[in-house]
């Protein structure tokens, strides 16, 4: 796929993983739709960073638990842009609740922001490329995480989530063929989320068979990457150190 004048949904893009996702793709000159759902000021931040670097983009709010904002989304590439080529599913909560404490609002909220929003929004990519005449597919890239090789008993709704969507990059590479292709990326310690984490990630440095952790332009690199080469469906590049090895 050709970033040069596409249109790419980034989900939760207002900062961190996602905001840098969204700046590089627009740096290769892709249009940008920056989806938050309450971090307007953050998401409106990523536009300006994009804006002042010559791009192109705009914000879109949007709850991603539920159909309305799945939909909302959806529609406003091409309600704004005219088109659309691209999907980032991005958007997570990343919470240490354990089995004993896990209830079903967590493991609703972990199914419908890492499962169901990024099957929606792919499908509605899917449906809108069947309207059009393109020389090269869609392309979707889920970010998943490393941690579904080896899971802690400290997240087991996330990591039962994050795996299901890298199955679903499996089934939906199959299904949205040969119109869009869809790829998972799988970071390993990149961003500490928490204080605690910095100590957790120096410990694990140590452990790596590279010696060292993933950065987080690491992870960009790899999604750019798969969209860059129209070869690559249903794959998961893990970018994590060799921490899935351990």
């Amino acid at each position: 796929m050709k970033l040069p004048e596409s249109v790419v949904v980034v989900t939760g893009a207002s900062d961190r993983l996602g905001r840098m996702v969204a700046l590089a793709l627009a740096a290769r000159g892709a249009k940008v739709v920056v989806h938050c759902y309450t971090q307007t000021g953050s998401a409106d931040k990523t536009v300006a960073l994009i804006q002042e670097r010559g791009g192109t983009a705009f914000r879109q709010a949007a709850d991603l638990t539920g159909m309305e904002g799945i939909e909302a989304l959806a529609a406003a590439a091409v309600q704004h842009f005219g088109h659309w080529d691209g999907l980032v599913n991005c958007a997570s909560v990343f919470r240490a609740i354990g089995i004993v404490d896990v209830g079903e609002a967590d493991w609703q909220l972990d199914q419908d922001l890492h499962q169901r929003a990024p099957f929606f929004l792919s499908k509605a990519l899917y449906r809108f490329r069947k309207t059009v005449a393109s020389e090269s597919p869609a392309c979707v890239v889920n970010i998943t995480d490393t941690g579904v090789r080896r899971p802690t008993g400290s997240r087991p709704s996330y990591y039962c989530a994050k795996s299901a969507l890298e199955g679903q990059s499996r089934i939906l590479g199959v299904s949205l063929a040969p119109l869009v292709r869809v790829n998972a990326v799988a970071p390993g310690a990149v961003l500490p989320a928490v204080q605690a984490d910095e100590a957790y990630f120096t410990e694990l440095e140590k452990r790596l068979p590279l010696g060292k952790l993933a950065s987080p332009e690491d992870v960009v690199d790899a999604v750019v990457f798969l969209f860059e080469n129209d070869s690559i469906t249903g794959q998961t590049i893990v970018v994590d150190g060799g921490e899935h090895l351990l």
